[in-house]
């Protein structure tokens, strides 16, 4: 009980601080043609046969809409094939995020994943169904160059994750979570991401 209460005080204030008002941080001055000026971008990440090739399949790609030059809303679709011991997640799902650029392209990010999962355990040959609620938070530069006038970008972030909510999974999953993570939420590898901008 106690390191619920922790994990939902620590959330409770990074959605605080990440929905506060824009005016707490300036606005600066934009050039003509600036990465800032584009209204739409579409993000993926190149990781992700890798990541499938460790059997820690995360595959998903994003719309992200300027609503300012500092601020973004972002929503995607994604697919979670994780590989366990004792089993693994067949976990497509929806994405729902937050970007604030907080000083020139460095910026942070939440993001929320519903999911549906069905969770097959091999060792009692059984698929369990149910509803799944991840969120991370992440910091992060974006590097934006361009090809042939076509403007792109790279994300380079750090995220900080875990589960919120999950129903109907094996005793073994919770134990597995258990084991993996404990009182560790930090993931310890940097994400990419590769997209493209458009008006």
């Amino acid at each position: 009980m106690k390191n619920v209460k922790k994990v939902l005080g620590i959330f409770t204030f990074l959605l605080l601080l990440f929905f506060s008002p824009s005016s707490v941080f300036s606005q600066e001055e934009l050039k003509n043609n600036s990465p800032s000026l584009y209204k739409h971008s579409i993000e993926t990440s190149p990781i992700s046969p890798f990541l499938q090739m460790a059997k820690k399949g995360i595959w998903g790609i994003k719309y992200e809409n300027a609503l300012t030059p500092k601020d973004e809303l972002k929503f995607g679709i994604a697919y979670m094939n994780l590989y366990f011991d004792e089993g693994n997640t067949n976990s497509p799902g929806l994405l729902i995020g937050y970007r604030r650029y907080l000083w020139k392209r460095l910026y942070a990010e939440y993001e929320i994943w519903p999911c549906y999962d069905e969770f097959y355990e091999k060792n009692e040959d059984r698929y369990y169904k149910g509803f799944d609620l991840w969120n991370e938070f992440r910091v992060g530069y974006q590097f934006n160059f361009r090809v042939k006038d076509v403007p792109l970008f790279i994300n380079v972030a750090w995220p900080f994750g875990f589960g919120l909510y999950s129903t109907n999974k094996p005793e073994s999953f919770y134990d597995r979570m258990d084991q993996s993570f404990g009182d560790k939420y930090f993931f310890h590898f940097p994400l990419i991401f590769t997209g493209f901008k458009f008006n």
